[in-house]
């Protein structure tokens, strides 16, 4: 099994840990930003296999993150997340080539189903 590189940006503390924690024991490496300057720093500096956003960050829309992102890597596959019931958020980043919106809160298995069926990899 590859050891994937996987990118979470979320305001939350707790949604970086949870990463860290269940991806992280299987042997991939989680790196956790939590604001748009480090974002793009951490996707101009990084390979990423997928990426995890939330939707709705205190300083940010999570869909104009996504956008700055598509500029710099457009062939990340990217999944957004909230907890928030937001359809017209979820629709701009499909439009975006978003490949899901995970609703927080959401299981291990959740993870490991969108990490299969995006890029085919087992974790």
């Amino acid at each position: 099994m590859k050891q994937l590189n996987i990118l979470v940006v979320d305001d939350k503390k707790v949604i970086g840990d949870f990463f860290i924690l269940t991806m992280g024991y299987y042997g991939h490496h989680i790196t956790v930003v939590h604001d748009l300057e480090h974002t793009l720093e951490a996707v101009k500096q990084h390979e990423f296999d997928i990426a995890f956003m939330d939707v709705m960050m205190p300083d940010h829309d999570g869909v104009e993150v996504l956008k700055e992102v598509r500029a710099i890597t457009p062939e990340l596959p990217v999944v957004m997340m909230s907890g928030y019931s937001m359809d017209e958020k979820r629709k701009q980043a499909g439009l975006l080539g978003a490949v899901e919106c995970l609703k927080k809160p959401f299981e291990v298995d959740d993870i490991r189903r969108v990490v299969k069926e995006t890029i085919g990899q087992e974790i």
